[in-house]
């Protein structure tokens, strides 16, 4: 019997999208998250049509009180959230320092760092009565990026990495497992924005990586960067 609560970011496109299809195979409920509400009702009839209840939430990430109202709302009607599973992330351009546009770089901070910690703490108690609550969110390895012209992207990313091994290990003893996925290229619409032309036999497709995501969700293992 289906018994998981979930909820995907960037539920409309990439990564997300594919990991929402295949968790529906497995999942009792998936709350999809997104900006785009056509793209999110083509995946939620994917959803549904494997026999997986499916909620859209067509919602902002940067907007202020939108997650902290999500997880009122969600509270609602679920005790638990057993997979959160954060996807959201956005970058556009690749410049030196010095010609990064200011606005930009606050866009990049908000969606890829504050909306992640703003879920972690909105978020906790419903994983906490979870039984065995997998938080699981996508990032980079910065060993897989240029040091060069990646300065709006990376170190926000790397505190990003360091905000959930930290919120990992504080709660070994709550049953929350926390794991970082980090994918090298991936052959999606923000990669052919900041690399036109690359070579795409050299990326990996969003359905790779969604099938990765989901098996993670069965591990134990806590605190833990996996590379792929």
């Amino acid at each position: 019997m289906r018994t998981k609560n979930c909820l995907v970011t960037g539920a409309s496109s990439g990564i997300g999208r594919e990991t929402s299809i295949q968790l529906s195979h497995h999942a009792k409920h998936i709350y999809i998250v997104g900006r785009n509400v056509s793209k999110l009702e083509e995946v939620n009839d994917l959803i549904v049509s494997n026999g997986c209840e499916c909620t859209i939430v067509p919602l902002d990430l940067c907007e202020e009180n939108s997650i902290e109202n999500l997880s009122r709302e969600i509270s609602k009607k679920d005790s638990s959230i057993d997979y959160l599973i954060l996807c959201a992330g956005i970058i556009s351009q690749l410049f030196p320092i010095n010609s990064i546009d200011y606005e930009k770089f606050k866009e990049i901070i908000d969606l890829n760092y504050i909306a992640n910690f703003r879920f972690l703490k909105n978020f906790h108690l419903l994983l906490k009565n979870s039984k065995n609550a997998q938080l699981i969110v996508l990032s980079i390895n910065p060993d897989y990026i240029e040091s060069l012209y990646w300065g709006i992207y990376k170190p926000v990313m790397l505190a990003l990495n360091e905000l959930i091994m930290t919120y990992a290990n504080e709660n070994k003893k709550t049953g929350i497992k926390a794991k970082i996925l980090c994918p090298r290229g991936v052959n999606t619409p923000f990669r052919e924005n900041i690399m036109p032309g690359e070579n795409k036999d050299n990326l990996v497709e969003p359905s790779i990586v969604a099938k990765k995501l989901v098996e993670l969700l069965s591990s134990n293992e806590t605190a833990q960067i996996i590379n792929i």
